[in-house]
């Protein structure tokens, strides 16, 4: 279950989520629970009773309830169902997929790492296969000429996850392509901070950061938390937690939530209520004379009675009189 997705309030006005809600409002309910399921590919397996103890644990759904979700959102095309070795599995279309995770970086877009394999023959790449001609009538076919493409080819037509509508959605356009120089140099600089806390991570006898962690401080750095806060998180996660990089990494999770419910971000902040405060010295310039000889004969008689019994004192001890 990722850590986070994002969601769009567009959903609401789905003309495929209120197909689905026309048959069971609880399906539809159930969507946006189901994209916090997908990993960062757009897949995630169709094992009803996985999906009911890692998604809806507090929920009264039963596994048939899920399985039936799930045919519903095979049947309008929000997801594709298929399957890989007799394993049935859920993909969302990458494209519009991505349009609302933005927040997953391009060269992880790129590198398949999914633990679910991709579709075979996808409906999407049978469709940018097309001429676009084929790809223009499609889009432009009415009501009876759609009514001659069978079920199934209808089926295979995956919508956004969810789909804005048509104004909405050149709107979002509009917006992600004003906001490209600014995510990818946000994405370098990410990048360049990243490598700084796993090489953090190594001086501090760790096998590097985990990838559970990387994805943890990237949200962070996007809302604006200090790196070398990470760094400090990171650090008493390596000292404090037993195991191997992946518990000192949840460890320093768990700190970063604890500082974060605490509006820290900064290290200055932490500074300020965490950090211990010096210990006064004592204070000898309000005493008489004679009580000050008194306290320095008291302080070097027990420098002598050290020495005696063997305990060194480095050069940076305050001079003092043996005689």
């Amino acid at each position: 279950m990722a850590r986070k997705r994002f969601i769009t309030s567009d959903m609401s006005i789905d003309e495929k989520i209120a197909d689905i809600a026309a048959e069971n409002p609880v399906a539809a309910l159930m969507w946006p629970w189901f994209i916090t399921g997908f990993d960062d590919w757009g897949r995630m397996e169709a094992m009803p009773k996985k999906i009911k103890l890692s998604i809806f644990q507090a929920f009264p759904y039963t596994a048939k309830d899920i399985e039936g979700a799930i045919n519903l959102y095979d049947k309008y095309g929000i997801v594709y169902k298929y399957e890989v070795d007799g394993k049935s599995y859920l993909a969302i279309e990458p494209e519009k997929f991505y349009k609302y995770q933005t927040y997953i970086r391009g060269n992880k877009r790129e590198i398949d790492s999914s633990n679910c394999p991709p579709p075979p023959n996808p409906p999407w790449d049978i469709v940018k296969s097309s001429t676009e001609t084929e790809k223009e009538n499609y889009k432009h076919a009415d009501a009876r000429t759609c009514a001659h493409i069978s079920a199934d080819e209808r089926n295979c037509i995956p919508s956004p996850s969810p789909s804005p509508s048509p104004s909405k959605e050149r709107d979002i356009n509009a917006r992600a392509r004003d906001n490209i120089f600014q995510i990818s140099s946000q994405e370098k600089k990410f990048d360049v901070t990243l490598q700084k806390i796993n090489d953090k991570a190594f001086e501090f006898g760790m096998n590097g950061i985990t990838p559970e962690f990387i994805e943890d401080a990237e949200m962070r750095l996007s809302e604006g938390t200090d790196p070398e806060l990470i760094i400090k998180a990171l650090a008493i996660g390596a000292t404090n937690a037993n195991g191997n990089a992946g518990a000192k990494c949840r460890y320093a999770i768990s700190v970063l939530q604890g500082w974060a419910s605490e509006g820290i971000r900064t290290l200055e902040q932490w500074n300020e209520k965490y950090a211990p405060k010096s210990r006064d010295k004592p204070k000898v310039h309000g005493m008489t004379a004679a009580k000050l000889d008194k306290y320095e004969r008291a302080k070097q008689e027990a420098f002598k009675k050290l020495e005696e019994m063997g305990v060194v004192f480095d050069d940076e001890e305050p001079s003092r009189n043996t005689s």
